[in-house]
């Protein structure tokens, strides 16, 4: 979209959108300029890694504009959030029009996506919102499409458990309707934890794990942080950063516990995992736990099983390894990446998604040799070529 934009206005694309939207929306501080240069370049915050050292260079300059270039402030972004909410209600059209701010936040393709943003629906409430992620920095946009308030998080550093803590804060201030639950907390006994602990399987390469810790409960996906995890009924528990409180139940079928998903408004359950043997082990648990052969061994076997499985699909490796990113999981998503190019030899995306991993990692050779592995098969892939000018520039 970017480059047909370019291509049918015959205009860099920050012009462009310093016309089209930055300018109208009056986001003064806001700019696409790549690289960033004179009184932009000394207003530029510096970005900083999970373990707390500086970005290398400072920052990033993405080629990739609209996806990665966007400088901004967070007074500048709720301009942007304000206009959309006042374009859906039929009092602006600074930018859009009511109809294509209505498409916007009708969901497209998925629920929770609309035409270039995303929704979440907490009973008849909708919230819009983007989030944002480049090395050293991290975002949030969050706003009701209808009511009118909203919050905009931008931090320099990435930390995403700290954004969503700041503005579940906001909301519980300001009484956002429907965002939060609000739950009675209940003590749990030694028994109670010990029939809940285990792991639940989600497909046949992710789970959910309930453990303890330092005699707290915790929950956590596959490959990510913990969270606490809060009794709020006899068999329900929550945890701290979620809105969707989980069940156990025992399956009188099978005799094993089973964990429901259930929907924070009328308690319907929405999906189901069944407790997981002990001796079961996922390719994806081997990669966790650094042993990169035994997870390859596992991901050809569920090929070989079947190739139509949804786990073994080169795009959703890749959306995976994405999320492990963005969570700050740099390492473990170069391997995921590096398992992709591995069962998909021939896709110039998976060894282009591996690059930019190495790169972030700064692991700058290899990302150079797979971005060239990657043109080799794609050789329109101009985003490549741009990464290893900006790498050979920082060797």
């Amino acid at each position: 979209m970017q480059q047909l934009m370019i291509d049918l206005e015959k205009k860099p694309f920050p012009q462009l959108m310093k016309e089209l939207v930055l300018d109208p929306l009056d986001m003064s501080h806001s700019t696409y300029d790549q690289p960033l240069i004179g009184e932009q370049l000394a207003l530029a915050a510096t970005g900083y890694l999970p373990n707390g050292n500086m970005t290398q260079g400072k920052r990033h300059t993405y080629p990739e504009m609209a996806a990665a270039g966007l400088w901004t402030t967070a007074d500048d972004l709720a301009l942007f959030a304000i206009d959309l909410q006042n374009t859906f209600k039929g009092d602006s059209q600074k930018v859009l029009s009511q109809n294509m701010a209505t498409q916007m936040l009708t969901p497209f393709v998925e629920d929770f996506i609309g035409l270039g943003i995303f929704l979440n629906k907490y009973g008849e409430e909708v919230y819009f919102g983007h989030g944002g992620w480049d090395e050293g920095f991290s975002s949030e946009m969050i706003a009701h499409e209808k009511k009118g308030y909203g919050v905009v998080v931008l931090t320099n550093s990435n930390h995403p458990d700290f954004i969503s803590e700041l503005i579940r804060a906001v909301a519980m201030t300001y009484n956002w309707d429907n965002y939060l639950g609000v739950y009675k907390e209940v003590s749990p006994t030694s028994d109670d934890i010990k029939k809940v602990v285990g792991r639940y399987r989600k497909n046949k390469d992710d789970l959910f794990e309930i453990f303890v810790s330092e005699n707290r409960l915790y929950g956590k996906n596959l490959g990510m942080d913990s969270i606490p995890m809060i009794k709020i009924t006899d068999t329900s528990y929550i945890g701290r950063d979620r809105n969707e409180p989980i069940q156990f139940k025992l399956n009188p079928e099978s005799g094993l516990v089973e964990m429901f998903m259930l929907d924070p408004f009328d308690g319907s359950a929405d999906s189901h995992y069944p407790l997981m043997s002990s001796n079961d082990q996922l390719p994806f648990e081997f990669l966790v736990a650094g042993d990169f052969d035994a997870a390859l061994r596992g991901y050809k076997k569920l090929v070989k099983e079947n190739p139509e499985d949804e786990v073994i699909n080169e795009n959703y490796l890749n959306r995976r390894g994405y999320n492990l990113l963005s969570g700050g999981k740099v390492e473990l998503a170069r391997d995921l990446f590096r398992i992709n190019t591995l069962l998909y030899p021939l896709s110039g995306n998976a060894f282009d998604s591996y690059a930019e991993a190495l790169m972030i990692n700064n692991e700058y050779e290899q990302a150079i040799i797979n971005y060239n592995k990657s043109i080799s098969l794609d050789p329109k892939n101009e985003n490549a070529v741009k990464m290893i000018e900006e790498i050979k520039g920082k060797m």
